[in-house]
């Protein structure tokens, strides 16, 4: 078995990648997967989420985030929804992700703080603050999200950001390495400055696709893409010194063929660094 945890992203409705990645489990190839447990009626819910059981692989949840439709930090910006209906809805969707987290016995919930309207900061960690205080549970890690992201400012960027969002509510982190690229380059920072900072934090997962040289949007590209700028040398030094922590593969397109090829980049990326080359 290859020295290094990596996994797999798969919407919970998504049969299609689950087979594909039971596939790569019974194989070796990986070692858990990510369960992006998005909002479901509770029948459909109850059956998708008994057949990820039924697949017997180790796995961490992705809580729903603002595409989903939960935003945790400003729940009414850029939603027209009644105020009501969003936070019954809020609500019912956070309960599906720990239910599905009890369900597959997972140690970790990924947790977005979410995005705010500009000039709302300070309202929003605020708002934050509260959604912790109703939906505290120690297995949620809180992710760093990208600065912006199609104009709207995201909330906890940085190590340092993620640290004050979640006081002594949260104590485990999540670190996205495209997110990161996408801060570094709008913020014009040192990206090796920056990854150097979640050294202070307890990491207990990262998340792992390519961003395009400077850019600030987040597209989930492949390892390989020709146009992917992220500082892989960096990451890969990171992921050594870290063997421990799990890294899931992340990308919008969840196919088959995406993530069949994407493990095998990621074996051959691993064994470059272990040579030095």
């Amino acid at each position: 078995m290859a020295d290094y945890n990596l996994g797999c992203t798969v919407r919970l409705d998504d049969e299609g990648t689950l087979a594909l990645l039971a596939g790569l489990y019974e194989e070796g190839a990986i070692r858990h997967i990510q369960v992006q447990a998005i909002p479901l009626p509770r029948p459909l819910f109850k059956k998708h989420l008994a057949r990820v059981a039924a697949a017997g692989i180790p796995a961490v949840i992705h809580a729903p985030h603002h595409g989903h439709g939960v935003n945790p930090c400003a729940p009414a910006a850029y939603d027209d929804r009644p105020a009501d209906e969003i936070e019954e809805y809020i609500e019912e969707a956070m309960s599906q992700a720990l239910e599905a987290a009890d369900t597959l016995g997972a140690e970790t919930i990924v947790l977005h703080a979410g995005r705010y309207e500009p000039g709302g900061r300070f309202a929003a960690v605020e708002t934050f603050a509260g959604f912790l205080d109703r939906h505290a549970d120690p297995r949620l890690a809180l992710e760093n999200l990208p600065a912006v992201y199609a104009g709207y400012p995201l909330l906890g960027n940085t190590a340092g950001e993620l640290a004050a969002l979640a006081g002594k509510i949260i104590t485990r982190f999540c670190l996205d390495f495209p997110h990161l690229a996408c801060t570094v380059n709008y913020r014009r920072l040192s990206f090796v400055d920056e990854l150097e900072r979640f050294e202070r934090l307890d990491v207990a997962l990262h998340h792992l696709s390519n961003v395009r040289s400077g850019s600030i949007t987040d597209e989930h590209l492949e390892l390989d893409h020709p146009d992917g700028g992220l500082d892989l040398a960096a990451v890969l030094s990171r992921l050594r010194q870290h063997p421990d922590v799990p890294t899931t593969l992340e990308y919008k397109e969840d196919s088959a063929d995406v993530y069949a090829r994407q493990v095998k980049v990621f074996s051959g990326l691993w064994e470059d660094h272990r040579a030095g080359t």
